[in-house]
This record gives C-alpha cells, sequence and structure tokens, in this order.
C-alpha cells in the first residue's frame, strides 16, 4: 500500500460521512467506476482469515451500493466486540491508492466500522458483515500481514497496558520446532497450540487483569490463563482448561512462552 496517496485520499475523505452531527449516512469520496478491483476479509482471529476478491464492474457496484446510506453514528458499541466477527473491505482505486474499511460486531445490536483513511470509528447497527454473505466470489485462505487495520501489530506496539507485544510466543523447555506457542494479536485475540500433535487450536478474544492474562475460547468455552512477567508468560494449569497429556512436548504448568523475533 502507497502510504502517502493513502493520506491523500485521507484529505479528500472528509466528507466520507454526510451529516454535521448524530446520525450520519455513508457515503465515499469516489465513485464505483473508480475502483480497480475490490478485496472483502473475515475472520475472528486473524490467522484463521479470508478472502474475496471483486473484479467485475457489476460486483464491484453491488459492493459499493451496499454501503451508500447506510447510517452511522458517533460513540461507543453497546456490546463488547473482543473475539468478535471482523468484516473488512479494501477498494483499489485507479489512481493507484486504496481505500480501507474495517467492521467488527462482537453479538449485540450494533458493531464497530472504521474509516481508516480517516482513522474515525463510528456504530452502525446496519449488517455490514452480511456483505460477505451476499457475495458469490470464492473465499480462500489469506495471510494475515495482507489485513486491512494491522490486527496482527505489523508496528509492534505492545498490548495496552502491558510490554507484550503482538507476535509469536514459544515455550522454553521443548524440543526445537515442537514447541507450544501462543500467537497474540493486536485487535486482542490470541491462538494456542499446545501440542504438535494435537489439531485443538483454542482461540478467541484475550483480557487482561491483575498482571494475568486470559485466552477465552469461545467455541468450546474453555479458558486458558498465563501470569505476564515482564514481556514474557508463564502458563497457569490450574487456572486453566485441562490439557490431555499427549506427548513430552505437551504445555504443562508453569511453562514460560518467550516472544520470538521475526526472522
Amino acid at each position: 500500500m502507497k502510504k502517502n496517496q493513502r493520506l491523500a485520499v485521507a484529505a479528500v475523505s472528509l466528507c466520507a460521512l454526510s451529516g454535521c452531527s448524530g446520525r450520519e449516512e455513508i457515503t465515499f469520496p469516489f465513485s464505483a467506476s473508480d475502483v480497480h478491483f475490490a478485496e472483502m476479509y473475515r475472520y475472528t482471529v486473524p490467522a484463521d482469515a479470508q478472502a474475496k476478491v471483486l473484479v467485475e464492474a457489476e460486483d464491484i457496484e453491488v459492493l459499493y451500493d451496499s454501503f451508500s446510506g447506510r447510517s452511522v453514528r458517533t460513540g461507543k458499541e453497546e456490546n463488547d466486540l473482543m473475539g468478535g466477527t471482523t468484516t473488512s473491505f479494501r477498494f483499489h482505486l485507479n489512481d493507484g491508492t486504496d481505500y480501507e474499511i474495517v467492521y467488527t460486531y462482537g453479538g449485540g445490536r450494533k458493531g464497530a466500522i472504521r474509516f481508516l483513511t480517516e482513522e474515525k470509528e463510528y456504530v452502525t447497527s446496519a449488517d455490514i458483515g452480511s456483505f460477505w454473505e451476499d457475495c458469490d466470489s470464492e473465499a480462500v485462505e489469506v495471510h494475515e500481514s495482507k489485513l486491512p487495520g494491522d490486527p496482527c501489530g505489523m508496528t509492534t506496539k505492545p498490548i495496552e497496558g502491558t510490554m507484550l507485544l503482538p507476535g509469536h510466543y514459544v515455550a522454553e523447555g521443548y524440543d526445537l520446532y515442537m514447541e507450544p506457542y501462543l500467537d497474540l494479536y493486536a485487535d486482542k485475540t490470541a491462538t494456542l497450540s499446545y501440542s504438535p500433535l494435537s489439531s485443538d487450536i483454542p482461540m478467541g478474544g484475550i483480557t487482561i487483569e491483575d498482571g494475568i492474562l486470559i485466552l477465552n475460547d469461545d467455541m468450546f468455552e474453555k479458558k486458558y490463563t498465563f501470569l505476564i512477567d515482564g514481556a514474557d508468560l508463564i502458563f497457569q494449569a490450574d487456572q486453566s482448561a485441562e490439557i490431555p497429556p499427549i506427548d513430552a512436548n505437551t504445555l504443562t504448568d508453569g511453562a514460560r512462552f518467550v516472544y520470538q523475533e521475526e526472522e
């Protein structure tokens, strides 16, 4: 993405939302014919992301028109979006710039929608996530680094209130390449691999309080607890869901997870 060009678009997109206060309607600072192609993304945790690509003018116009006139307003979302479903959009414009939108829905009456080119966030009761289901394009797996909004923390800013960086944490004291690992994301989600021989990969939102990080696996209603020790994490088995003893490399109580720099 060309950052300087995105900023140029942002200057124009101050008019992207019509209305002075309260309820507003979505409009774009470009037309459907200005879009070269568009991408849609869907994930609960970034490592699970899928993408759909729209290249036909008719499909792009349908997506464009789906946004037009949708109501948004300033304020805070009424539901907890942690661990919710994110649907994001990237419009590749003919002038070489990109226009990005991120929408997250946690199951309540409203979701949060961010217009990244404007650095503004709103709430909406419009079902923006339904645009994904309505699109007939094939869904394919996509690497998390491609997602709009930097949910993986590629800018390496610490998670709020901690010294923990979003990224890959590996447990010490296990066989090389067989270690349990924990992936933390900047959008406060995480995935845990407690054994290389297990297909069970707990994933979901995280909560942080009083020096404790908890991974909430909502699908199976389980939680996994870690003591925050500076920039490391220490697994607390007695406060976590039971982990079956699969082999010698299975995660055990007191294992220290250490951040791994990208190679």
